[in-house]
């Protein structure tokens, strides 16, 4: 059984890939059948030839998961299912899972840190709010209260009433 897969090339921490057509068997590093395109992903470029990658998926060659992905951003399986083709240009634009971890782990103790002071913020104005109603009134607060239940009573003593 033939295989479509990648062969790592490059210099240490540089790589680039030959997309190849290889026996399921062989070695990683093993004699292929032949080459159907050059993956670089340090600089997000695809070149497959479209006349070898057919050929082999018409003869039964198994794709790997990376190559598939790689031949539908080219629009290769498109065509060979007789589709339109559509190039996607994006997708080798968008992050990769290795930056996303270094992303996400620099920035996510500022996230976390952001996160956490939104949440002490509304445990804090949560307690002032429950602290405010069980709260006893404060000297201001008692003497507004105090002035509103003395008006009452003097509006009703001058009134004049049957007693009089």
């Amino acid at each position: 059984m033939v295989k479509l897969r990648l062969r790592r090339m490059g210099k240490k921490k540089r790589p680039f890939y030959r997309i190849v057509a290889i026996n399921l068997k062989a070695p990683q590093q093993g004699h292929a059948l032949a080459q159907v395109g050059i993956y670089d992903p340090i600089n997000s470029d695809v070149r497959i030839d479209e006349e070898k990658a057919l050929l082999w998926l018409q003869r039964g060659a198994v794709m790997s998961n990376t190559v598939k992905a790689l031949f539908d951003s080219q629009g290769i399986l498109a065509r060979s299912k007789g589709l339109e083709p559509r190039v996607r240009e994006d997708a080798l634009t968008q992050d990769k899972p290795k930056r996303r971890r270094k992303l996400a782990a620099t920035a996510l103790p500022v996230e976390v840190k952001d996160a956490d002071e939104e949440v002490e913020a509304a445990a804090v104005a949560e307690t002032e709010d429950v602290v405010a109603e069980a709260a006893p009134e404060t000297p201001a607060d008692a003497e507004e209260s105090a002035a509103e239940s003395s008006e009452e009573p003097a509006e009703a003593s001058t009134e004049p009433g049957p007693e009089e």
